[in-house]
């Protein structure tokens, strides 16, 4: 059961450990794709990246700010449901399934972040 401070701790570092190799096998494959270094993070949020180009359109988004709501988007994913749903994980099974869902969103972040690098580079 995920209740303690530590309990807590562990697993948003194990959902942290599941999502990151994604974005980072992304950006070793796509290394050579990038124009520029910044590029990289579209591999984090590649999917959060269509809502954000609102608000490019209907102002002047800079790409830092896009930057930083693609990544706490993206970091908001690996902490927030392990609080919120602190209580229901009563088993490992219930943990896994958090894990793989946690492990599969950063995937389609990365699969939509290498589309947009190749669509671009076409």
């Amino acid at each position: 059961m995920v209740r303690s401070p530590r309990s807590i701790l562990a697993l948003v570092l194990g959902s942290l450990a599941v999502m990151v190799p994604w974005p980072l096998l992304g950006i070793l494959l796509m290394q050579s794709s990038f124009d520029r270094e910044t590029e990289a993070f579209m591999l984090f949020g590649g999917i959060t990246l269509f809502p954000l180009m609102l608000l490019a359109l209907f102002g002047t988004a800079s790409e830092e700010v896009l930057i930083g709501l693609m990544m706490l988007v993206w970091l908001a994913t690996a902490v927030v449901p392990g609080l919120m749903l602190r209580r229901r994980l009563r088993s490992w099974l219930a943990i896994g399934g958090l894990l793989g869902v946690q492990s599969a969103f950063s995937f389609a972040q990365a699969v939509m972040g290498v589309l947009l690098i190749v669509g671009k580079n076409v």
